[in-house]
């Protein structure tokens, strides 16, 4: 039998204001999850009673404070026998109306599917968000036209977020509304998006290279060997596999199995989609990269490239946060290979290994349809915004062709 969740008061001293003074919350437990509810209360740490869970007598207002301490506190010692989260809990204190609350069960929904950079990345937007708005406890009448206003301002001047950053942050917040809306948790007609413009993004530039440049990478430390066994060795070499194996994203790359790898064909299931990827005939610079790998490969659950251990992908939040961690490591490595390369460091990424072969492949086939086909994009019409910011450079070139 599940045991009742924990109430307690807490001082949350890290929400401290200018005033130096700071929320009283109630704080309820269970199943080790913690969750916090505002009481609307604030005092200084000097004039709160940690072991007694009380405002110091020495506050002109203690007696109030703590009066509306006790019977929130008595409420939620009350909700919390008979249910069987702390979310539970916290909903039911809220009234069913806690933008919190809804926000953060959102989050744990994203967590308990496996998407962790999903969750990461909520779960910053819902930080933002509080601290925008100056609250804790945010409640869905706090959530209007003009608190999204302030949100977008607070992430361009206070966080120093640029255009696409602040859309990407508001549209995060606008799918959670979307969402509280197909679930009946508030109306349609309180979307505060409704009567709300985002912000429009600024065009991004794609970096690419060529397959000359690729080669550059591929090649560095290939006569002397010098960095044989090195962080640099391996992303030149993972690097080097994306471009070829049709623009192989990181996390596939580095969950890619030695046995995907069969008579010179390489298919796999994407992370992101969950599919099944065509056969991916590999040209000989990729099968040389492969065959550098493959023999230690049972040593570490068949991963091919030593980024993973075995059992890592038997636990989808494991490996996912794995994947992140060594994707930050590799575009490190990434920009000393392109000083080294004698190629420009800005905006090399790993990713930049797919931007660079969608571009070759359309250049030298010159069928979209193939090169859709070949990135595993949904339509046609993806694989043409894919590529629409990378060929603005050539017609410029064509044209100064011309004359």
């Amino acid at each position: 039998m599940a045991r009742p969740a924990t109430v307690k008061l807490v001082l949350v001293k890290h929400k401290e204001r200018s005033d130096g003074t700071c929320p009283v919350a109630i704080r309820v437990t269970a199943n080790r999850k913690s969750r916090y509810t505002m009481t609307g209360i604030r005092v200084r740490p000097k004039e709160w009673n940690e072991s007694r869970q009380r405002v110091r007598a020495s506050h002109e207002l203690a007696d109030a404070f703590n009066s509306r301490l006790r019977r929130r506190l008595n409420e939620a010692q009350l909700l919390a026998l008979d249910r069987p989260s702390a979310d539970a809990v916290k909903a039911a204190l809220t009234g069913g109306g806690s933008l919190t609350a809804y926000f953060e069960r959102f989050i744990d929904s994203l967590d308990a599917s496996g998407q962790f950079q999903e969750w990461k990345k909520y779960r910053s937007t819902l930080s933002k968000l509080k601290a925008a708005l100056g609250e804790e406890e945010l409640t869905w009448a706090d959530l209007d036209v003009s608190a999204l206003g302030r949100f977008g301002r607070w992430c361009r001047v206070s966080r120093k977020n640029k255009p696409n950053t602040v859309r990407k942050e508001l549209s995060r917040v606008e799918r959670v509304v979307k969402q509280a809306v197909r679930d009946g948790e508030i109306e349609a007609a309180a979307n505060p998006f409704h009567g709300f413009d985002k912000p429009k993004g600024k065009k991004v530039h794609r970096r690419k290279l060529s397959a000359d440049e690729v080669a550059r990478i591929r090649d560095l430390g290939a006569q002397d060997g010098a960095i044989v066994g090195s962080i640099e060795a391996l992303a030149r070499d993972a690097f080097a596999l994306s471009f070829y194996a049709a623009g192989m994203r990181f996390g596939d790359v580095a969950n890619l199995k030695a046995a995907d790898v069969r008579d010179g064909v390489v298919t796999y299931v994407m992370l992101k989609t969950g599919a099944r990827t065509a056969p991916i005939p590999l040209p000989p610079e990729a099968l040389a990269i492969v065959e550098r790998y493959a023999c230690d490969a049972d040593g570490r659950g068949g991963f091919l490239f030593p980024m993973l251990d075995v059992g890592d992908d038997t636990d989808g939040v494991r490996l996912r946060r794995r994947i992140g961690s060594w994707n930050a490591r590799v575009n490190l490595a990434l920009k000393r290979l392109a000083t080294w390369a004698e190629l420009s460091p800005d905006g090399l990424s790993f990713h930049v290994a797919r931007h660079s072969f969608a571009h070759h492949a359309w250049r030298t086939s010159g069928d979209l349809g193939v090169t859709s086909r070949a990135l595993a994009h949904s339509s046609v019409a993806m694989t043409q915004t894919y590529l629409k910011e990378l060929d603005d450079h050539e017609v410029g070139q064509a044209l100064r062709g011309l004359w």
